[in-house]
């Protein structure tokens, strides 16, 4: 059976997720509603479609378009007969290869290649290419949530960092950007799970990555921005509906039990007590966001991590934690309790994080308090533990 659900954040924004039921035993397509979804058992989250808008019905002739003025080379000979184009939905499965392949919530995201592809040409035979929705929310606007009115204003530090990350082999190449969307490179990857967890030669090339994202120099605001976020999105929450009796509908137990409110300050006086130095960062380091490649690249790295659009200047350990979080579990297992990862994982996580650091900055970065194992694992901590669990130094 399949369940679809349309979601309305904003005005501007919508979303499909369509879960494929396994326990119910009923055929064909239901629409429900978000509360009806209170027994994750029945659903199997590994083949959950998000899908954000619709597909426009001249999508083909606009990616052979884009490709032909971006890429120009044997793609000016190209038909619409010639190439294949198809949508990249998060948890799509690619029906050519069989794999699992990624896309955005808040852009639509489309492969297009060649059908019969050129060993001579010098121009990539296939694509992605990323077309802008508007963000879910705008972590560098000083009004917060509140809208920008030009798209090309809001997407204006992805222009800045997408060509920074490309040039830098940090983040997905870029072979072509306009006014509402990229061209990409096509990788032929997995996701990063718990098979890649276990293997040391990319946990270490995760983290001496990230190393190199926060020592970058980029051209936008330093400041910090997330905690400032976390006080309008709740005031934004209590215009719409109350809280408690959103939770008490739900039967969402932790926050039946615990103060909402309460636990926001907590958060935001223990994240100011760390002293936390600003770094670029990446803001939103699932592991959907971090591709494994079928073949190691000319660099000899196997790792590519996408999905920028929310970078910003920030705590450093916003992203350490969210890696750390999803150490040792899958992203899809929301019926067991969540065990933190030991810190002897941890800290062999995070040593290469340091190593990386003192290539870039001398053995000097690590001497510094702030920049110590204990201080990194308090950083990465404090983002996702509960507020009961003990952070080391305490």
């Amino acid at each position: 059976m399949q369940i679809i659900i349309n979601i309305q954040y904003y005005t501007v924004n919508s979303l499909k997720i369509v879960f494929n039921t396994t326990n119910m035993e009923s055929n064909g397509s239901q629409s429900i509603s978000i509360k009806d979804l209170k027994a994750g058992e029945e659903y199997d989250f590994e083949k959950v479609e998000l899908i954000r808008g619709e597909t426009p019905p001249d999508i083909k002739e606009k990616c052979l378009e884009l490709c032909k003025e971006y890429l120009s080379d044997n793609w000016r000979q190209q038909t619409v007969d010639t190439i294949s184009v198809r949508r990249i939905t998060g948890g799509l499965m690619d029906t050519i290869s069989v794999r699992r392949i990624t896309g955005g919530l808040s852009n639509q995201l489309y492969y297009c290649g060649i059908t019969s592809p050129s060993i001579e040409s010098t121009a990539p035979q296939e694509v992605a290419i990323r077309l802008y929705g508007s963000k879910w929310y705008n972590n560098l606007n000083s009004e917060g949530n509140e809208r920008l009115t030009d798209m090309r204003s809001e997407r204006l530090s992805d222009v800045i960092t997408s060509l920074l990350l490309s040039e830098n082999k940090l983040g997905i190449k870029i072979y072509g950007l306009f006014d509402c969307g990229q061209i990409q490179h096509y990788y032929h990857h997995r996701q990063f799970k718990l098979e890649e967890q276990n293997n040391a030669k990319l946990a270490e090339e995760l983290f001496r990555k990230m190393a190199r994202i926060h020592a970058m120099e980029v051209p936008l605001r330093k400041g910090e921005w997330i905690l400032r976020e976390i006080d309008m999105q709740y005031a934004e929450a209590e215009k719409r509906f109350s809280v408690d009796k959103l939770a008490s509908d739900l039967n969402l137990e932790t926050l039946k039990a615990h103060d909402l409110k309460t636990e926001i300050e907590w958060l935001k006086n223990t994240v100011l007590k760390l002293k936390s130095p600003l770094a670029f960062s990446h803001n939103d380091l699932l592991s959907s966001n971090i591709l494994v490649l079928n073949e190691k690249s000319d660099s000899g790295d196997q790792l590519v991590i996408c999905d920028f659009e929310y970078s910003s200047y920030g705590y450093r350990g916003l992203d350490l934690g969210t890696v750390v979080n999803e150490w040792g579990r899958l992203w899809n297992d929301f019926q067991s309790v969540h065990q933190f990862a030991d810190d002897s994982t941890i800290r062999r996580l995070l040593q290469y994080y340091i190593s990386e650091n003192e290539l870039i900055f001398g053995k000097s970065w690590s001497d510094n308090e702030i920049n110590s194992m204990d201080q990194l694992i308090k950083e990465a901590k404090v983002n996702w533990e509960k507020k009961n669990t003990k952070i080391i130094g305490e």
